[in-house]
């Protein structure tokens, strides 16, 4: 607990605001924010009970509630950018499962997290996105943790992506780095 205090403390202080997403999504919305294709064998599926409603998913990330936030609305530039602390329940298949890592509490099915997320200036999105891995660069350093930056190669992004970066963190119980951000 002390250190997710931490965390959202360090970010209020980058000017971001503590935002709690719900745990669950309309599948129309989760098409929307994510690709789904990449998350769906790692979702939890909720069937709709009866057949005028929708199918729900469980979160993977905050990212996902955060960034349909403002669907449909139209935010003014002069409110941008907009930074958001997205602390929340996370859920996931891929913990636990067969071939993945289970020594240790490494990889668990419902985890906190706390990410960042900003509505941006298209023109200055790249700007953000750099500032965005200093601040979690900036994190790491306060704490002392050894890290590295890894560049994703573009073709493992999805569709979603331009650019992604990895924050990896040694973790000295592997004998290896493992991606924090």
């Amino acid at each position: 607990m002390a250190l997710f205090n931490y965390g959202m403390q360090f970010l209020v202080k980058k000017k971001y605001t503590p935002f709690q997403p719900p745990y669950f999504l309309k599948k129309s919305i989760m098409e929307k924010t994510c690709q789904i294709s990449d998350f769906k064998e790692n979702l939890y599926a909720i069937p709709a009970e009866k057949k005028e409603d929708e199918d729900k998913f469980l979160i993977a990330t905050s990212e996902q509630p955060l960034s349909a936030l403002y669907a449909g609305e139209w935010v003014e530039p002069s409110t941008l950018p907009m930074r958001m602390a997205g602390f929340s329940t996370c859920f996931r298949k891929e913990a636990g499962a067969h071939g993945k890592e289970t020594w240790g509490t490494f990889r668990v099915h419902q985890f906190e997290k706390i990410e960042q997320f900003v509505y941006a200036d298209p023109e200055k999105s790249w700007e953000m996105f750099e500032e965005m891995i200093g601040t979690a660069e900036e994190f790491y350093q306060s704490l002392g943790l050894p890290y590295r930056v890894v560049t994703i190669v573009a073709g493992a992004l999805n569709d979603a992506a331009a650019k992604k970066y990895d924050l990896e963190a040694w973790f000295p119980g592997y004998g290896e780095y493992k991606e924090l951000v």
